[in-house]
């Protein structure tokens, strides 16, 4: 891939696209349609469960495995893809990888084994676990740093869109037909999106040569962007454990914690716990996480106006997360009150929304640090490892559920999840300082 001669540091990274601005935004709209099958297959568990439950005769912390077998190689997966992902063609792996999770929900289709569910989600989880971070790095690829905010946002949006879609649609299949049919659907999306990513897919051309994405003249860049040696590269070691990448792990962590938990049980605390229907369940769950899409763009407009006016990135971006991270941690602690129904399901959307937001400026801080030839693979690897979360978060809460099943037991483990974030979140506001971590690597030349 191109982006392996690249120069140094992501954010020095200034480069001409060789084709329209038109063309770089087709590419994000195919990212975010990617990103939505993403979220879409991993949804669909928590939307089933209580039928599949009945059915196959699960009991709770049974399903808790079944959440946390879909992480078993999604790390494993992650770090080894991307550490190639620099060297060979991303539109190739893009596409295999979205073959790989139609392959795993086909055999769903039909009734089948305990084993036979636990190894297909094994297989998704595998073929999911580089999505995210290689959907990112192909967007970066069209756009300078400081016009990443918004494209990231948007290919950010389509996992919140693949949960608000599959809500209310994958129940309705569901309730007119049986959850086996949730996941032929889904297999056969994920086949159309392969098609689709071979006839337009293609990485673009930024962090090479003199100019910039947008054409901008230098002169008019944001002083973000500084000069760096052509070909400057970090160990992975020293990058690791730079302050601002320890701040992202962290907040990452615990964020997709919480994305492993409610995609797993929210579903089912929303009929169990608060008692609504299937139909009420998947249309709440919905609106609950389309509550992200205004969240994230108005923090990503917020943040890109902070920028535009001279405020540093530890600010603009750091601050700013560190923030949405404490408020959302006290939101899900709140759930423990004797609120109504309505205002717990308000409730969990704020929480929500503002924790997922660290898998928007997570990555815009990582990116900005990372020599421009590693970043693909410093963000898989860091996907990689925040991504272990979902192998305690599902199967933890399962487990608390076998001893308290009612609301408590599914509010307990959210406060729980509330705690840390907002430990993360105070932690952030010391160690999220990208201008301080990029002097620092690149004094160790």
């Amino acid at each position: 891939m191109s982006e392996a001669q690249g120069s140094g540091f992501g954010v020095a990274d200034a480069a001409p696209v060789t084709t329209t601005g038109n063309r770089r935004w087709v590419i994000v709209a195919s990212l975010f349609l990617f990103m939505l099958i993403n979220f879409a297959d991993k949804a669909v568990l928590g939307l089933v469960a209580v039928p599949m439950m009945r059915d196959m005769q699960l009991t709770h912390a049974q399903v808790g495995l079944v959440g946390s077998a879909f992480f078993l190689l999604f790390s494993l997966s992650g770090i080894g893809v991307g550490l190639i992902a620099d060297r060979i063609d991303v539109k190739w792996l893009l596409a295999g990888l979205a073959l790989t999770w139609a392959v795993a929900q086909l055999p769903l289709a039909w009734p089948a084994s305990f084993a036979t569910l636990i190894a297909c989600r094994v297989l998704l989880g595998a073929g999911e676990g580089p999505a995210a971070a290689l959907a990112l790095h192909v967007a970066y690829t069209w756009f300078d740093d400081h016009e990443r905010s918004l494209p990231t946002t948007f290919v950010q949006q389509g996992a919140t869109a693949g949960v608000v879609i599959a809500g209310p649609l994958l129940t309705w299949v569901t309730v007119r037909c049986d959850w086996h049919a949730a996941f032929l659907a889904l297999g056969v999306v994920g086949v159309l999106w392969t098609l689709l990513w071979l006839c337009v897919g293609k990485t673009g051309n930024a962090g090479k040569g003199n100019g910039n994405a947008s054409g901008m003249p230098h002169n008019r860049v944001p002083a973000l962007r500084i000069a760096t040696g052509s070909q400057t590269r970090v160990s992975y070691r020293r990058l690791l454990a730079d302050r601002t990448v320890i701040g992202v792990l962290l907040q990452c962590f615990v964020g997709y914690a919480v994305i492993a938990i409610g995609l797993t049980w929210v579903p089912a605390y929303f009929r169990v716990g608060l008692g609504f229907s299937a139909t009420q369940t998947g249309n709440l769950f919905g609106l609950q996480v389309a509550t992200q899409i205004p969240v994230g763009i108005a923090l990503a407009v917020f943040s890109h106006r902070l920028l535009k006016r001279g405020v540093p990135s530890r600010r603009a971006r750091g601050t700013l997360i560190s923030v949405a991270c404490v408020v959302s941690g006290i939101a899900y602690c709140m759930l423990h009150s004797d609120a109504p129904a309505l205002v717990k399901v308000g409730l969990l959307a704020v929480a929500f929304a503002l924790a997922s937001q660290v898998f928007t400026f997570g990555p815009l801080l990582i990116a900005e640090i990372a020599p421009g030839a590693q970043r693909g693979a410093l963000l898989a690897i860091t996907n990689a490892i925040v991504t272990t979360a979902g192998l305690i978060g599902p199967v933890a809460m399962g487990k608390l559920l076998g001893v308290a099943s009612d609301h408590h037991g599914y509010e307990t483990g959210f406060a729980i999840t509330g705690a840390l974030l907002v430990l993360t979140g105070v932690a952030g506001f010391a160690l999220l300082d990208p201008q301080r971590s990029r002097g620092k690597l690149q004094a160790t030349q």
